[in-house]
């Protein structure tokens, strides 16, 4: 097993190999500038479409370094490097590119009081239990004051260290991001400890008298899917046979095929940094596993923020279909990387005429996808589009998002505004209705909203 210093040392050695290797055909500057021009332009197959990172420019080291680089650049608050070593500065910008481009942390943890500083209320049910995301930056007083070994305990099981908590954290996406290597949480804290602090109290929280447990314990081997794996690469970044084991369902024949390496860097995006199923699967769990079942079929219903309603333009929103067989969004005949790469770099819907926006929470982890270096977002693209599609009852077309409206104006013409959304357009069923609405079987119009769609919005 390689050390860290090792694979620090080999990046020294990454720009002599491929100074040395400029007359071969898997190292040379051409193949890359063509590799990467068939991503961009949204291809599968071709140069790109058979390279699996093995004998090109470093291979996994060299991609590690791209996506520190990376991690650096695309940091919403300045990191002081100077004082760094080359190794402290490289695990640092690998944590910001976890955080900020593979992951979404900020979508929960920032708000009011900065970045990352925490102090956003999640209510939990009608009864007043509510929690509020932390603030994990270094301040002294009120950040992140765990270890290492700590932090990655706490993502590992669930354990809440925040004072005069016993049960374990909720909301927070940890039963996905479990899954990560000791590598990458690590990478993680040295990001977390080496922002700009903020003072930021966040309250307790009112979880006390729920029936949860202190924690859950890491098995250490992943066990949330239909196939039971070993769980390999813990001291590798984005390493493709650990996305491999951490795939729910079992791999498909095309891994076979020469993409094997995608389709794991994918999955270990989709299914630890990113948790895709969290939203994208309703439920996401089925009894203590992910619910390959509905399995990223969409359907978990979303109300929009208020204060992000009129820029947004939606009140309420719909899961999409991601992998159904039938309806799913990797299912349409017009799929391809271009679109889902337009898709995640505009935030917008560019196949729909007229174009709209992502809605509420798509648009804000858009906004740290379009972050990736193109490989990774092809890796990822190649998971979604290869994995086993899901058949069955959830395989349906979801509704679309219930649109924000102020006065009839800002409604179609055949809608009216009723409770700040447009209402009363034609339509044939439920899916032609803004989400929560149904279609009346008499007047063929959108109704207003079903409560009970509405109390159970996320």
């Amino acid at each position: 097993m390689q050390t860290r210093m090792t694979r620090w040392a080999g990046f020294g050695l990454i720009a002599l190999g491929g100074a040395l290797s400029a007359c071969g055909p898997s190292g040379s500057s051409a193949s890359h500038t063509a590799a990467a021009a068939a991503v961009q332009q949204g291809s599968e197959g071709g140069q790109w479409g058979n390279w699996d990172g093995w004998g090109f420019w470093g291979g996994d080291e060299w991609l590690e370094r791209e996506r520190a680089e990376q991690g650096l650049a695309v940091s919403p608050v300045p990191i002081d490097t100077s004082s760094m070593g080359a190794w402290k500065r490289h695990k640092v910008g690998l944590g910001s590119y976890l955080v900020n481009a593979a992951g979404d942390c900020s979508g929960c943890h920032s708000g009011p009081a900065g970045y990352l500083a925490g102090g956003v209320q999640f209510n939990l049910d009608g009864q007043g239990h509510k929690v509020f995301s932390r603030n994990l930056t270094p301040d002294p007083a009120t950040g992140l004051k765990l270890s290492e070994a700590e932090f990655k305990e706490a993502i590992r099981t669930g354990r809440d260290f925040h004072p005069d908590e016993t049960k374990m954290l909720v909301v927070m996406p940890w039963l996905y991001l479990r899954w990560e290597s000791d590598e990458d949480l690590e990478a993680i804290y040295a990001y977390l400890t080496a922002i700009p602090p903020v003072a930021n109290p966040v309250p307790s929280d009112n979880k006390s008298d729920l029936p949860l447990p202190d924690a859950i314990p890491f098995p250490g081997k992943y066990t949330d899917g239909d196939v039971v794996r070993w769980l390999p690469g813990s001291h590798r970044s984005f390493d493709p046979w650990r996305g491999l084991a951490i795939a729910p369902k079992a791999l498909p024949p095309s891994v076979e095929d020469g993409r094997a390496r995608r389709y794991g860097v994918g999955s270990y995006i989709a299914n630890a940094t990113l948790a895709c199923s969290e939203c994208h699967t309703h439920p996401d769990r089925s009894a203590g596993k992910v619910n390959t079942a509905d399995y990223l079929t969409g359907g978990t219903v979303y109300a929009t923020p208020p204060p992000l309603q009129q820029a947004t333009g939606y009140v309420r929103a719909t899961s999409a279909n991601l992998e159904g067989a039938a309806q799913g969004f990797f299912s349409e005949p017009t799929d391809s990387f271009g679109r889902f790469q337009a898709i995640m770099k505009t935030g917008t819907l560019v196949d729909e005429t007229p174009q709209r926006p992502l809605a509420f929470p798509m648009f804000i982890i858009a906004g740290s996808l379009k972050n990736l270096l193109p490989y990774d977002l092809h890796s990822l693209y190649t998971y979604l589009k290869r994995t086993e599609r899901t058949a069955g009852a959830s395989d349906v077309g979801r509704q679309p998002p219930a649109r924000w409206c102020a006065k009839d104006g800002d409604c179609h013409p055949d809608e009216t505004c009723s409770a700040g959304e447009c209402t009363g357009g034609a339509c044939g069923a439920d899916s032609d209705c803004g989400t929560c609405q149904p279609c009346s079987s008499s007047s063929h119009t959108c109704q207003a909203p079903d409560p009970g769609c509405v109390a159970a919005a996320n």
